[in-house]
Order: structure tokens, then sequence, then C-alpha cells
């Protein structure tokens, strides 16, 4: 009775460990503790907010601005400052190479400027540039699917402009997004942003730019950060091999080349204003 109580034991709990193993390989590796890594430099001004992640820098573990609040600091809400290690931007550099290698949808050969668009899940190459002029928004539509992945390949310079939004709607569990840049990537004031930035070397976020789902992860370079938000998540759809092969997570698939962007629903004010317009028209075309 005791043994077959112990089989059904194993029955339950087996299943259960197995896919909290593969739960925990992530494309991102050991870069995936971190929220913010550097490294040459992590730099901070004022009262930065990390959510669920850690701080650090490697092969320079130069920090400013990192520790208890005073003028500038750190407030953690999960994670620490932490000392970064040549195994977290061997796996950091793994990743970048991983998803580099992904077939993809061109938004451009040269570079992209993204207005208000919509985009569905897959992988997205810009040439050397992305885009997203201030005050606008792009939209990352998941359609309600699990372990779905976003993966924007853009050659030397991701720039997100001031008051502009990058946003996941429709998101299912496990889902991931992912920006592998070559050079630089800016966040630009009291801007909003979703996903990891992989860049090949530095990152800017200035005053007020919040990631509500993501990471900032520079591979050669320094992460700047003033008066932000940073909370993680948005990096589990994807595994990667010891080879560096980007493989498909339990339920997911490899992503494939994105298609091509829609313009994004006017808001309901929109809408109105347009009608109210074409009421008015058809009310001056009968009185002439």
């Amino acid at each position: 009775m005791k043994f077959r109580g112990f089989n059904m034991f194993l029955i339950l709990i087996l299943p259960l460990l197995a896919v909290s193993a593969y739960a925990d390989t992530v494309v991102l590796g050991s870069a995936g503790s971190f929220a913010v890594l550097g490294a040459s430099a992590v730099t901070n001004t004022g009262a930065t907010t990390i959510n669920n992640g850690n701080v650090g820098s490697f092969p320079t573990n130069a920090l400013t601005g990192t520790s208890g609040c005073g003028v500038n600091c750190l407030v953690f809400s999960g994670g620490s400052v932490v000392t970064a290690t040549a195994a977290n931007q061997t796996d950091l550099s793994a990743a970048i190479n991983g998803l580099s290698n992904l077939p993809s949808f061109s938004l451009s050969p040269t570079g992209f400027i993204a207005g208000n668009i919509t985009l569905t899940p897959g992988v997205y190459s810009t040439g050397s540039t992305f885009l997203l002029t201030g005050g606008d928004t792009l939209t990352l539509d998941a359609g309600g699917k699990n372990n779905v992945s976003f993966v924007f390949l853009v050659g030397s310079a991701l720039t997100i402009g001031v008051g502009s939004t990058v946003k996941l709607v429709n998101a299912g569990s496990n889902d991931g997004v992912f920006w592998v840049e070559g050079s630089s990537a800016t966040l630009d004031t009291s801007s909003t942003f979703v996903g990891n930035i992989l860049a090949g070397v530095s990152i800017t976020l200035d005053k007020g730019a919040t990631i509500t789902c993501g990471r900032a992860l520079a591979n050669t370079g320094a992460v700047t950060l003033n008066n932000d938000t940073i909370t993680t998540g948005c990096g589990n759809s994807l595994d990667i091999s010891d080879e560096g092969e980007v493989k498909k997570v339990r339920g997911g698939g490899l992503p494939g080349p994105g298609t091509p962007p829609v313009a994004s629903t006017p808001e309901s004010g929109t809408l109105l204003l347009v009608g109210c317009g074409m009421f008015c028209i058809v009310l001056l075309r009968k009185h002439t």
C-alpha cells in the first residue's frame, strides 16, 4: 500500500518538476536574472525603480548611483545590486547571435520609422535603424496566444521618441519580446516600452522612461539610467542550445518572419469626430 502511494506521488509530481525545469531555460540564460546588465558601467541619476531583477556590470564593475537611497539610488522590489560574471555576458552574446540568425520579415532595408501601427508575432528586421517618433504608439498584438515571440533585429540604433509608447496587447502566458540591436538603444524622456533590449554596445534610458516588461542588457558598453522604472519579464518564449541555436519552448514554436504592419485602430473619439464631420458634409450638400 505504501509502495502504491509512493508511485502515485511520482506520477503526480514528476510532470510538474519537468515543466518547472523546462520553464527555467530561456533564451537569455543567466543574463535573464538581470533587469540591467552593463559591460563598461551602469550609471544612474535620481531614483530608479527596479522590479524583480538584478543590476550589475562585467567586465568593468563600475556602478554609479546604485547604492542605498540618497539623491541617486536604485529602489528594488525583488532583486539587488550584484557582481556580474563572464557567464552572464557570454549568455547575452549567445542570445544576440542566436536571435540575429532567425529568418525575418524586412520592414525596411535601410531604416524604419514606425508610426501608429500594429504588428503580430514574428521576426522583423529594420535595416540600420528603428525610430518610433515622439507621441506615437507601436502596438504588439499577441492575439491571446501563449509562447509567441516578437523579435526585432536592428542593425545599429534603436530610438523610442519622447512620450512614445510600445505596448503589448492580448498577451498570453510566456510570451516574449526581444529587441536585438547592433550598437546603441535610446528610450527618450517619458517614453513607455515593452521588451528585452539586447544591445551590442550601450543603452540609455532618459528621464522618466519606463520598461513595463523587459530588460536593458548591454554587451560591450554602458547602461545609463535617469529616474526610470524597469519591470522584468517578456523573456520566456524561447530557449537556446549550447551551440547558440534558438529552440522553441514547450507548447510554443519558433517564430517565423513577421507580417506587414497595419494601421492602428483610431481612438473612439477620433471615430466620433470623423462621423460628425461626414454628417455635417451631408447636411451642407442637402442645403446647397
